[in-house]
Formats: structure tokens, sequence, C-alpha cells
């Protein structure tokens, strides 16, 4: 379908979370290791924001930025132009 695209799933930095914290919520949400966890917690730290996962609806892309939104973090979604 033409107005189907990839939605991402961005996690910002703030300065509410520890890279524990970040590591804990991408082991809760999306099964990651710790120490995958917290890589994506330095990435998320070192460029300001890093992108989850692609999803290939809108609303699944919300669905699992509630599910970070809930654990604490600062997540939105944003479709590929």
């Amino acid at each position: 379908m033409e107005n189907e695209r990839p939605w991402a799933v961005v996690v910002h930095n703030d300065n509410a979370n520890t890279f524990v914290g970040v590591a804990y919520v991408m082991g809760r949400v999306f099964g990651l290791p710790v120490d995958r966890g917290f890589e994506f917690a330095d990435d998320v730290h070192e460029s300001g924001e890093a992108t989850v996962t692609w999803c290939s609806t809108q609303e699944a892309a919300e669905q699992l930025a509630a599910r970070l939104q809930v654990h604490g973090l600062r997540a939105t979604i944003r479709s590929r132009s």
C-alpha cells in the first residue's frame, strides 16, 4: 500500500534517567541483554537520541513508544518520509 511507510521509535536523552535505568527498560521492553542495553544508553547519551526500532505501522510504533514512556523514558515516533 502506498500510504504505509515505516515508523521509527526514538528514545531521547534526558536528565532524569540513568544508564542503568535505560538499560533496564531496554531489557524489560525489548528483551535486550544488559550489555546491549548499556550500549543503547550510551548511544542516546552521545547523540541526544537513538532509534530503538522500526515498525511497519504507526499504531505499532505508538504502542512501543507508550511502553517506553510508562517506564519513564522520553520516547517519540517518527515516520520515514
